[in-house]
């Protein structure tokens, strides 16, 4: 499984906030802080408190290191196991001030 990269954030953030207008310092910062480093992203939505982020690997996560440095809203673990052998899924809410005021519309 190949991890998300902040240049895939990047491209994906500006398409779904295409019809918004955010410069590009900060949907840089954005991707930026929510790449972690072996996870590929599987899906970005609003949420009420900014943005939900699904995470995936294929090896187990160490929430310690994961934690490191964000704070999130709520951050939810869940080993696949029976469905997919040894692949989790790490399900956070995350504040983005940056896009206060943003919601799926």
């Amino acid at each position: 499984m190949q991890p998300t990269n902040s240049k895939d954030i990047y491209k994906a953030l500006s398409r779904r906030l295409a019809t918004r207008e955010l410069s590009e310092d900060v949907l840089k910062a954005v991707s930026s802080r929510i790449i972690r480093e072996g996870m590929k992203i599987g899906g970005v939505d609003f949420c009420p408190y900014g943005i939900c982020i699904d995470y995936f690997s294929d090896r187990p996560v160490s929430l310690d290191a994961f934690l490191k440095d964000t704070t999130f809203r709520a951050v939810k673990l869940f080993p696949y196991g029976i469905l997919v052998d040894d692949l989790f899924r790490v399900q956070v809410e995350m504040n983005v001030p940056e896009l206060a005021g943003f919601s799926a519309r």
